[in-house]
């Protein structure tokens, strides 16, 4: 067993690479990288390319897409410091070609055996992190540590079927100290687990019930404005300011 994996999978114009920095760290790196007018390839240590920090959670929906039980997977990462969107989904039905995505400017395909390969490297990492990453037995030495340095997260996650029946599964990583944020808002449409909410500026974004953190009037015939508490994520995330 080795504490460190690293995989690139390159191809003509970019490359994805996969780290596991160690067993006990409860998440993987995956980098995106582009090959450069000149030929060469962006230097990740540099802080070329982009790079996103996936947790297991993340790690079990990019596996549920590679044994094709879902459709895709877009998973967005919401802090103080940066958001950001991974999405992993099939070029078309036959499932034939993997496409991975990073932020707006990084893009992978990946194909047949390199897609098995995912599957082999990644259960194997899965596995030992559930294993070493979660063990209270090293909580004294490394991962106390790593404890004191990360951020504590929530994740919310929202499953949509495509037409084909296969699940579209979206998840957010967002930072527990973001705290809640007051909108004025009126309510367009309403599902048993979110609202379709219009701002005063006009922008339409659907929020989560469970994000919401105030009363509401769900009722009256009136469409009014009205204040919402709700949690600063999902402003974060919509990009709404």
């Amino acid at each position: 067993m080795t504490e460190r994996h690293i995989e690139t999978f390159y191809g003509q114009k970019s490359g994805i690479r996969l780290e596991s920095p160690s067993i006990s760290s409860p998440y993987i790196l995956v980098s995106c990288i582009n090959k450069k007018e000149n030929g060469e390839w962006e230097d990740i240590s540099q802080n070329e390319g982009r790079t996103v920090k996936l947790m297991i959670e993340e790690m079990i929906c990019f596996l549920e897409v590679l044994y094709k039980k879902s459709a895709m997977w877009r998973g967005y990462h919401v802090f103080k410091d940066y958001t950001s969107l991974i999405q992993i989904g099939w070029e078309d039905e036959s499932r034939d070609t993997l496409i991975m995505k990073l932020g707006e400017n990084y893009e992978k395909k990946i194909k047949f055996p390199n897609t098995k390969f995912l599957i082999l490297l990644l259960e194997h990492i899965l596995n030992e992190k559930i294993e070493f990453a979660t063990s209270p037995k090293k909580e004294k030495g490394e991962i106390q540590k790593r404890l004191k340095t990360e951020k504590e997260y929530g994740i919310f996650s929202e499953h949509i079927t495509s037409k084909d029946g296969l699940q579209v599964v979206e998840t957010t990583i967002y930072d527990l100290s973001l705290g809640n944020v007051m909108v004025k808002a009126k309510i367009r449409v309403e599902s048993p687990k979110a609202l379709l909410i219009e701002l005063e500026s006009g922008e339409e974004l659907w929020i989560p019930k469970s994000a919401i953190h105030s009363n509401y009037d769900n009722k009256s015939k009136k469409k009014v404005f009205q204040d919402f508490v709700v949690n600063q994520w999902v402003i974060d995330k919509n990009k709404i300011r």
